[in-house]
């Protein structure tokens, strides 16, 4: 953002639908302008009719053979009941084979179906679905055959596959419309019963439950009054002792406020960030660190990585990084990926961010079509390859919704 929009950005940041209206407004305007759909000096794979979802589940297989994704069944409209996307795997020369493992109801277009790989073996993935008004998840192995059925919806399976964690997709659905599960129930809106939980898969049976009750208990807000509780985003450590979990609600502004809670898989240590009213996007940097970005008391919004169980953090690309975006930190390389969101001309950058030095390169530019907002919108949520200097995102700048791989061993 320039200065103009950042100053305007904080005048209607507290008025939701109004900010949306002038953004509307703005990139209309702007869009007269004619704008290239892809710019970047690699060569991106682009698979159109395909996407992954959100950032912090790589799609890639552990020895980084295989690509799970999303096929459209649908083209490119809202997501509505009994709407099915197809889930299945990418293989061979830089996965351009696709073979379809299953379909589900139980998606939307920014999270999927939370699919994801389950286990250590790398022979097993794990999605979302719906069972009647029932959102649930199964377990299908490689070649599509059901090998068990989950009580509850997914969010994210333990690195080791012992456990998952789950919360109301159908509530989220309510409070964010295209990032929750369309089943036809209903959601009361003052019910707070509602809980986070992680479960055994094997058993399904529940070691950790937090409801939306307890949770506003825990250090209430005045913002909270009269509003519209659900649990966000959650994911495992990487060695699977510790979970976070987003509490969000809605004021009576709509209004989104947003904090952060710590865990052990069986409840124990349960630790409540110090954020300061907005937590966006984050991923564990390591076992014990926390890398995203959210506002700290008194030193306002950006990239922290945050220690857990101890609040203590640390800022990082304050000059040369200073919006929202999906980040993925890998330490031992030394880097971040994250993106941008659609600005002034509605480009999105992919940019990769160099620890040493505080560098930025920006690796890739696309152009995302009017046609792609609110529910319908793509990030480029991009993720790492496990082993290579490989990015996976969504893009919308063909005009579909598609899955692009860029090598970027030479351009940095």
């Amino acid at each position: 953002m320039n200065g103009i929009e950042r100053w305007i950005y904080a005048c209607v940041k507290d008025r939701p639908v109004l900010k949306q209206r002038i953004v509307d407004v703005y990139q209309a305007a702007l869009s007269l302008v004619p704008q290239k759909a892809i710019d970047t000096s690699g060569e991106p794979i682009v698979r159109e009719g395909f996407f992954h979802g959100f950032h912090d589940k790589s799609p890639f297989s552990s020895d980084g053979s295989r690509l799970l994704a999303h096929r459209s069944l649908i083209g490119e409209k809202r997501v509505s009941l009994g709407d099915a996307v197809e889930v299945g795997v990418f293989e061979g020369r830089e996965w351009r084979d696709f073979r379809s493992l299953a379909r589900t109801t139980g998606w939307n277009w920014q999270l999927g179906a939370m699919l994801q790989w389950t286990g250590s073996a790398g022979d097993r993935i794990v999605f979302n679905a719906i069972d009647g008004t029932r959102p649930m998840a199964k377990v299908v192995n490689l070649e599509g055959v059901v090998q068990e059925e989950w009580p509850h919806p997914v969010v994210h399976v333990s690195p080791s596959g012992s456990h998952a964690c789950s919360y109301d997709f159908c509530r989220v659905e309510d409070a964010m419309p295209g990032y929750g599960i369309v089943s036809g129930r209903g959601v009361p809106g003052t019910d707070l019963t509602s809980s986070f939980r992680v479960f055994e898969c094997a058993s399904g049976h529940t070691t950790f439950a937090l409801s939306l009750e307890e949770a506003a208990g825990m250090s209430w807000q005045p913002s909270m009054d009269g509003a519209f509780h659900y649990f966000h985003h959650a994911l495992f450590s990487p060695n699977g002792r510790r979970l976070f979990f987003l509490h969000r609600w809605l004021d009576t502004n709509r209004r989104r406020w947003t904090r952060m809670f710590s865990a052990a898989p069986d409840g124990s240590e349960l630790y409540l960030f110090p954020m300061d009213e907005m937590v966006s996007h984050v991923t564990w940097a390591s076992p014990s660190e926390i890398f995203g970005y959210m506002r700290y008391p008194r030193q306002g919004d950006g990239y922290y990585l945050v220690e857990d169980r101890t609040g203590e953090a640390k800022r990082y690309f304050r000059e040369i990084l200073d919006s929202d975006g999906h980040p993925t930190m890998d330490k031992k390389r030394g880097i971040v990926l994250t993106d941008t969101y659609p600005d002034r001309f509605r480009n999105q950058c992919l940019v990769l961010c160099v620890l040493d030095g505080a560098r930025r390169i920006d690796l890739c530019r696309t152009h995302l079509p009017r046609r792609f907002a609110r529910e319908l919108q793509v990030d480029l949520h991009p993720r790492l390859h496990p082993t290579d200097l490989i990015a996976c995102f969504d893009s919308g700048h063909t005009g579909r919704r598609s899955l692009v791989t860029l090598d970027f061993a030479a351009l940095g």
